[in-house]
């Protein structure tokens, strides 16, 4: 061995600390905090004039913050004193997920009016900062931005906790159940997870000797679904298995949501995707299926496309209501997806599900596989957005009546501008908080020609 080889390691691990040193990592900063920021952070402003992101506060509170990056002429810190608190501050429900704990829990520190709050002037700043000005003031003329509490949240004493329906965890070299720090790669064994529901909560895979240990291994990423029909089921790699840790084949689990009067049932696989909180199906199929016909309006025989269907849960009430002299016609990128919505709509004969991308091409298909002009074009993109491609196709349909369902602000707001650039003006515009103890917020948009 080279006579210079061990002393190059330590050299190297002295330069990177000497870097983190004079990029300010780990300093500690006194603050004066401003306006929440989309992300879940506030924006404050030390000494020098510099923008700091400081996640665990709230507006207008003091804070002594420890910077965690920077990046050119910006910070981002975690506030680890509170000097001058908020009156909106309340004990965190979810410890673990404060500073320098998991992501995933970054409003857990606030009542949950707050963060509702919280999440009106984020997305009121998104709209004019993304959208433009014409789209703020129209959004304004509305009634401005309201998020509102989920169905059987209106409680103001309620915490709020024990609302999640599905919950991921990752497996650490232990053996214990945990989630990923804030944006890091180290795994934080869980002690708990309040903001699961009951049911999730009492399997035991948070236990300091939790049976679970036998059956998972380190490295594994485990998902705990609580469906709204039957027992919860725990999924390992391909593997699922119930309460008690006995393997079962279960090849999907059933969800019942009341839309419109009718209780509709779907079966979902347990890894596809379906809203986290306990009653967001309803709320979110609720609010499309009334955007999409109208309040007093018939939507018997009417024709309808559906992007980004996924399993079905608004594809199923809208074939309900435009009946069998109507047709719907959807589309989604997962085809396990796909297959779901097959099983789901096997009863309407009128719907027809595809799979393939939501882009230019794939909408004009989908226009042809309709065969006419649609009445309704319903999208439900993921959180990057439908963009801009996909916004233009919709409006080259010609259809009269657009419903977009967001859930990040930003997205929405550009695809918003793409739509209202495009000819559409806004009829209606509704948030609601479906991610309590996060900065995460849905939203329904109905646009018309």
């Amino acid at each position: 061995m080279s006579p210079r080889s061990p002393r190059r390691r330590p050299s190297q691990r002295r330069r990177s600390d000497f870097a983190r040193v004079r990029a300010g990592i780990g300093e500690v900063l006194e603050l004066s905090v401003g306006e929440p920021a989309h992300g879940g952070a506030c924006v404050a402003r030390d000494a020098s004039g510099r923008v700091v992101f400081v996640r665990h506060t709230a507006p207008g509170e003091v804070v002594r913050a420890r910077v965690t990056a920077v990046q050119k002429n910006l910070a981002w810190a975690d506030a680890v004193e509170i000097v001058s608190a908020s009156a909106d501050r309340v004990e965190s429900v979810w410890p673990q997920a404060g500073p320098g704990g998991v992501g995933g829990g970054e409003l857990a520190h606030l009542r949950p009016a707050a963060q509702r709050e919280w999440k009106q002037r984020v997305i009121a700043g998104q709209l004019r900062r993304v959208g433009g000005e014409a789209l703020a003031e129209a959004v304004a003329s509305l009634g401005g931005v309201h998020v509102a509490p989920a169905v059987g949240d209106e409680d103001p004493s309620d915490p709020l906790t024990g609302r999640r329906s599905r919950i991921d965890v990752v497996i650490d070299e232990a053996g214990r159940a945990g989630m990923h720090e804030f944006r890091g790669r180290r795994v934080i064994a869980l002690d708990d997870m309040p903001l699961a529901v009951p049911a999730i909560r009492e399997l035991g895979l948070f236990d300091e000797e939790t049976p679970w240990r036998h059956i998972w291994k380190p490295g594994e990423r485990v998902r705990a679904v609580a469906p709204s029909t039957g027992a919860p089921i725990i999924v390992i790699g391909q593997d699922s298995y119930a309460a008690d840790g006995t393997r079962i084949d279960v090849d999907t689990v059933r969800w019942d949501v009341p839309v419109a009067g009718t209780l509709e049932s779907y079966d979902v696989r347990p890894s596809g995707f379906w809203q986290t909180h306990v009653r967001g199906a309803q709320v979110l199929a609720n609010a499309v299926v009334a955007g999409a016909f109208g309040a007093d309006e018939s939507g018997v025989g009417r024709a309808v496309m559906e992007l980004y269907s996924g399993a079905g849960l608004f594809s199923v009430p809208l074939a309900r209501a435009v009946g069998e002299t109507g047709r719907v016609v959807t589309l989604e990128g997962e085809e396990g997806a796909v297959r779901d919505a097959g099983e789901n709509l096997a009863a309407f004969h009128w719907v027809d599900a595809f799979a393939g991308n939501v882009d230019r091409e794939g909408v004009v298909d989908l226009a042809g596989q309709l065969g006419a002009v649609p009445d309704v074009v319903v999208a439900d993109p993921p959180r990057a957005g439908a963009g801009a491609e996909a916004c233009q196709a919709i409006a080259a349909t010609g259809t009269p009546r657009v419903v977009l369902v967001s859930c990040d602000p930003a997205a929405g707001a550009r695809d918003l501008r793409a739509l209202t650039e495009a000819g559409y003006t806004l009829e209606s515009s509704q948030a609601w908080d479906l991610f309590p103890h996060t900065h995460h917020v849905e939203m329904v948009c109905t646009l018309t020609r």
